[in-house]
Order: C-alpha cells, then sequence, then structure tokens
C-alpha cells in the first residue's frame, strides 16, 4: 500500500484490496509446483490496466526461473517491470532483528529531523488512478480438487469450468495409494478475472463429489 500509494498517487485501505495468507497451502501444493517448475512465494503485487491499478496480496506460483523465485531467507526484493526498461530487481535484508532495527531506526531520525514534509522523491505526483476491484483481478490459476475416485468426475469439472468461460492449460493427476478412495486433481488456467474463478469454487464445493474444500492459487 506505501509503495502504490507513491507510484500511483492511490489512497487504498487494507480491507480495499485482496489480502490472503500462507495458512491453506499443503504438502500437495509443493508437488504440484516441483512438477511444473515452479516455486511459491507470498507477493504484494501491483499493476496499471486500463488506468486502474491492480494491488493484491497473497501467495503466488511463479517460474522458477524469475529473479523473485531465487529470494529467500531474510532477503526481500522489488521486482519492477516498465515499458522500456523490462524487468529490474531491487534487492536487499527485510527480515530479522538487525533489518527490522534498522528500517525503524532510519523513520524515527526522519521524524526527528521533520523530513516528512518535503514531497516523496522530491515532486508532486499529480497521477490520478483509480482502484481496481477484486472481482476484476486478471490473471492465470491453479487449482487443487480432491474427488470421489469415479467414473464422470473429471468431465464434470471441466464441464463446470468451461461453463464459467475458464481454459485449462494444464492437467494432473497425483498417484493414488491403494487404499484411497479419493483422487487429487490440478489444474492450471489460462488468463481469466477472478469473478469466474470464485463462480467455480463456490459451485465445486456444493458437487457431492467433493472430497474436501477446493484449493486455489494466483499465478505469475
Amino acid at each position: 500500500l506505501v509503495l502504490s500509494s507513491i507510484a500511483y498517487n492511490l489512497k487504498a485501505k487494507p480491507e480495499d484490496i485482496l489480502i490472503e495468507g500462507i495458512s491453506e497451502i499443503a504438502p500437495e501444493d509443493m508437488y504440484f509446483a516441483n512438477e511444473f517448475e515452479f516455486t511459491i512465494k507470498l507477493l504484494g503485487i501491483a499493476k496499471v490496466r486500463e488506468n486502474k491499478v491492480e494491488l493484491r496480496v497473497h501467495p503466488t506460483m511463479i517460474d522458477k526461473e524469475k529473479m523473485l523465485a531465487k529470494v529467500d531467507g531474510v532477503m526481500n526484493a522489488i521486482s519492477i517491470n516498465g515499458d522500456l526498461l523490462g524487468e529490474s530487481l531491487y534487492y536487499g535484508a527485510g527480515a530479522g532483528g538487525e533489518a527490522t532495527a534498522s528500517a525503524v531506526i532510519s523513520d524515527l531520525m526522519d521524524i526527528a529531523r521533520d523530513q516528512v514534509k518535503a514531497p516523496m522523491l522530491g515532486f508532486v505526483n499529480t497521477l490520478e488512478y483509480e482502484l481496481l476491484s477484486k472481482d476484476e483481478i486478471y490473471t492465470k490459476y491453479y487449482l487443487r480438487v480432491k474427488v470421489e475416485d469415479k467414473i464422470g468426475v473429471l468431465s464434470k469439472i471441466t464441464q463446470l469450468m468451461s461453463e464459467n468461460n475458464i481454459s485449462i492449460d494444464s492437467f494432473l493427476q497425483k498417484p493414488k495409494k491403494n487404499d484411497e478412495n479419493y483422487s487429487t486433481l490440478f489444474f492450471t488456467t489460462h488468463l481469466t478475472y477472478e469473478k469466474s474463478i470464485q463462480n467455480l469454487l463456490e459451485i465445486l464445493r456444493k458437487q457431492d463429489f467433493i472430497k474436501t474444500k477446493p484449493f486455489m492459487m494466483r499465478i505469475e
């Protein structure tokens, strides 16, 4: 929110944007990520689309070859994509006692010196952007669905996806043990809207062949 307010002159509150944590990530998701050369990172994302800003914070699957995928431990990074510059990465310590203490002391020093009156970066931002609604988020998605192992289930799921204008990019079925009466299905989608995915998840939860709550993660 702080960075987006500087970059886009946008005044948004935490309750206005999509925020999700990592509590629902399961070992099966790590299995899929490894099989398809992804890694999972908790990202804060800001994008401009049609003069509106898309803001969201959530676990994200990203390609293992991306620069952000290699940021680990107490290190944090900011990735910026420009029209002409392409991708650039700003990398440094962002967690842990010493890094946090350094940031806090720096802020306190700025306040003590009364340096907060000047415009950020020495200029007044005159840009005006609106916040994109959560339903209008447009990206790729990963789905994990645990279902009864019976004929017709996969066909029904793909039918429901089609009815919600969701196109399948890839599919994987995790091998099951002999004593299991369920299967775990993994899907990735082409670009689609958040509203379409949420509608699909709501419908899937009501199906009698669903064993546990379906799980979704966004892909960048």
